[in-house]
């Protein structure tokens, strides 16, 4: 038998060799060193004293001309995220639903102008407060470029909660009673909203952690600490006295649960939970749920007048119904003689918006919906990306029900932190799918790479002696 001669060496093969080696360079991720992450420094500052509503109208000064504390600091941010040099995510349609809420809703300024006689100088600042809460949405998605910078901006919104819980403790030591009334309702630190509208902050945030806390794969510390937000924030609903808040948590929890790898089996142990809970909870808190009856000659006051303010809300819809009566409008004297808001944020839609404006909102919340729910989808499952899809669908939840007997759309200190979240969620399905897309198409290359002729083979596998 010949003896076997070495494998000649062809510059085709070389090639070829090299081509291979740098494909499975590539996508191992060590073909270049990572860039130095930029931070958003100005937008961690803006997003921490956000919900602290008392420092801000305490202790920081009001310009005047609208120029407060939301201004200055979302210009700031806005700053910071060019420095990032971050972009907003393509792939949701949420992005659009917003700008056209956006811009309907300033149409819809200039349309109560022509219904309302009465003051309506603080429309414009009102509105411009409300557009820049959701615009965070935007800021956020500029600023992160990494999971380091995601996480930071999660990290920036937990820290105010020990400091609103001291607050609240001092404001519920200074009125608790063992039986309900409503003296015992507080806002923490919203001191211009209410005590619904800070009980809907704490539960979204309380559903966002619970949500990080089940599904990823944390360590120790981030674990604890997220658990010791989300005790900050339960106490603030528990001491608030919101019953939609009550029921917002509850449902948002067990959306989380339930969708958790499919765990339909924490039905039986949800259920027994909701049997034990009235036991453990305070006599006032009881007492606050036992308050509440829809039956007409039963019903409490604040149960009474929103009944009051939903007819009105209907016979002004009736005559407006295509555009609705104008932003900001209900509350004037005109339409409404309480001089109240409708109490039901899908009601004040309809009756200031009319069916064009409810259309748009429901399509954006149900973009909101898509978004957080394809981000839980398509992400691995214990990775951050699939907690923070998962936390946010239960927050929507909880949002879509509050809003069914308040506001919980439009006061930044209160909605802020829903729409950093979903500018987190979006960017987090962003990265999952750049980082899967690299691996599939070196995948791709190798499957895919032509064979080497028959001449760059080495004797053996032509098949000769």
């Amino acid at each position: 038998m010949a003896a076997q001669l070495p494998e000649r060496t062809f510059p085709l093969a070389s090639r070829a060799r090299r081509a291979h080696a740098d494909v499975a360079l590539t996508a191992s991720g060590a073909s270049a060193a990572p860039a130095k992450t930029r931070h958003n420094w100005l937008l961690y500052a803006f997003l921490f004293f956000l919900p602290l509503q008392n420092l801000q109208t305490g202790y920081m000064p009001n310009l005047g001309g609208g120029l407060n504390f939301l201004n200055i600091g979302f210009a700031s941010a806005l700053l910071g995220a060019w420095y990032c040099r971050g972009s907003i995510a393509r792939w949701s349609s949420v992005q659009t639903w917003i700008l056209v809420y956006a811009g309907y809703a300033i149409m819809s300024m200039y349309i109560g102008f022509g219904n309302v006689q009465s003051d309506t100088s603080d429309h414009f600042n009102i509105l411009k407060d409300a557009l820049l809460a959701i615009m965070i949405v935007f800021l956020v998605q500029m600023s992160v470029t990494d999971w380091s910078s995601l996480k930071r901006v999660i990290l920036v919104t937990t820290l105010p909660l020990p400091y609103i819980l001291k607050v609240t403790w001092s404001e519920h030591a200074s009125v608790s009673s063992w039986h309900y009334s409503d003296a015992l309702r507080i806002s923490g630190t919203f001191s211009l909203l209410g005590a619904n509208e800070y009980a809907s902050f704490c539960v979204t945030m309380a559903i966002v952690m619970f949500g990080l806390v089940l599904a990823a794969n944390l360590s120790l510390r981030w674990r604890l600490w997220l658990i010791a937000s989300i005790a900050c924030v339960v106490l603030g609903v528990v001491w608030a006295y919101s019953r939609t808040a009550y029921i917002a948590l509850m449902l948002g929890a067990i959306a989380v649960l339930l969708l958790w790898r499919g765990r339909l089996k924490m039905i039986l142990p949800l259920f027994l939970a909701a049997l034990i809970l009235p036991a453990v909870m305070p006599a006032s808190v009881v007492e606050r749920f036992d308050s509440t009856t829809i039956e007409e000659g039963k019903r409490d006051e604040s149960t009474e007048m929103r009944f009051a303010f939903w007819q009105l809300a209907i016979g002004n819809f009736a005559e407006h119904p295509l555009f609705g009566s104008g932003y900001h409008t209900f509350h004037h004297h005109e339409i409404n003689p309480y001089n109240m808001d409708t109490h039901n944020f899908f009601m004040r839609e309809l009756t200031e918006k009319g069916l064009v404006g409810i259309s748009i909102t429901i399509a954006l919340l149900l973009s909101i919906a898509l978004a957080c729910w394809r981000t839980m989808s398509d992400a691995p499952s214990g990775s951050l990306a699939y907690a923070l899809g998962l936390g946010m669908v239960g927050a929507w939840l909880a949002l879509l029900l509050s809003n069914c007997f308040g506001d919980r759309f439009t006061y930044y200190p209160m909605i802020g932190y829903f729409w950093a979240y979903l500018g987190l969620t979006l960017k987090a399905r962003e990265f999952v799918l750049a980082e899967r897309k690299p691996a599939a198409d070196a995948g791709a290359t190798v499957a895919t790479a032509p064979a080497k002729p028959r001449f760059a083979q080495p004797r053996s596998a032509r098949g000769q002696a």
